[in-house]
């Protein structure tokens, strides 16, 4: 690793960090309960029950990987690790943009955090997942394949590393939440265009501006945004269209909007739906920092 690309990890070691402690302060939202018996079944077989002693290893092991963000997630019987986001609930947004049957189809997720996505491409019969995720997260990921076993390939690296002649390319590719915390939007959208495949499609979710005058405006976070001193650019509905034409994006439809976390101005998230198309002229290859 670089010196710069050394930086660059210690960078997002100290945001995710911040962004760790600022969760834990937000209040939960208003979300229906857990229940074990309905969520995905990520590993083939699961125990139904579990000793008391395997109870106590395994949630002993949780909370030293913690805290958690992503989840929930399974580990047998009635025992469940996860944190502040439901990413069973955001599936539902995805459920039907995702096909059922992904034989045949790489996929690529980046910024995975504790793997919940990679896990459901597996689940949904991706021949190949790649999951990228540069900060301690990785490491939650890496404990739950180890009882899943779904075969993902799990990465501790970030957008910045992705290389076509590396990796390959992907036939979907999927990146959520990530967008707002990069101080360089526009280098993450070159760099993830190259990863993509002819006839492939990105999903890509992120937060942005609400209100329709701003449009075409992208608001940069000078201090924390609900908290989260991890938040930088904010583009509005255009302003982000624009941007991923100008980088070599078609812009196709924008589905899952619901209203994001509350501060000093609204903002939404939501999934845009990204095929390739031309870059502007004054954009070629792929930036490198």
């Amino acid at each position: 690793m670089s010196a710069a690309e050394s930086t660059e990890a210690h960078r997002i070691e100290e945001a995710v960090g911040r962004l760790a402690e600022a969760s834990a302060a937000l209040p939960s939202p208003d979300e229906p309960p857990v229940d074990p018996k309905r969520l995905a079944p990520f590993a083939a077989r699961l125990p139904e029950e579990l000793s008391d002693a395997d109870r106590r290893r395994l949630t002993k092991q949780a909370e030293e990987l913690g805290p958690w963000f992503q989840g929930p997630f399974p580990l047998g019987g009635d025992l469940v690790t996860g944190g502040r986001w439901r990413s069973d609930l955001r599936w539902r947004v995805l459920d039907g943009r995702v096909p059922s049957d992904l034989s045949a189809t790489r996929v690529l997720d980046v910024g995975c955090n504790a793997g919940y996505d990679p896990f459901m491409f597996r689940y949904r019969g991706a021949s190949e997942v790649v999951g990228c995720e540069p900060s301690w997260p990785y490491d939650q990921a890496v404990f739950l394949e180890s009882i899943y076993e779904t075969g993902a390939v799990l990465r501790r690296i970030g957008w910045q590393q992705l290389d076509p002649e590396d990796q390959g390319r992907f036939d979907l590719i999927h990146c959520n939440g990530v967008l707002y915390h990069e101080p360089n939007p526009m280098l993450m959208l070159q760099r993830l265009r190259p990863m993509l495949a002819d006839g492939g499609t990105v999903l890509l979710g992120t937060m942005l501006l609400a209100s329709s005058e701003l449009s075409e405006y992208a608001r940069f976070v000078p201090g924390a945004f609900a908290g989260d001193r991890t938040w930088w650019w904010v583009p509005g509905r255009l302003a982000f269209r624009w941007m991923c034409e100008a980088v070599g994006f078609r812009v196709g439809q924008e589905f899952g909007l619901f209203e994001g976390p509350r501060d000093t101005f609204p903002v939404v998230a939501a999934y845009t739906e990204l095929t390739l198309g031309e870059p502007a002229p004054e954009i070629s290859g792929v930036s490198r920092e």
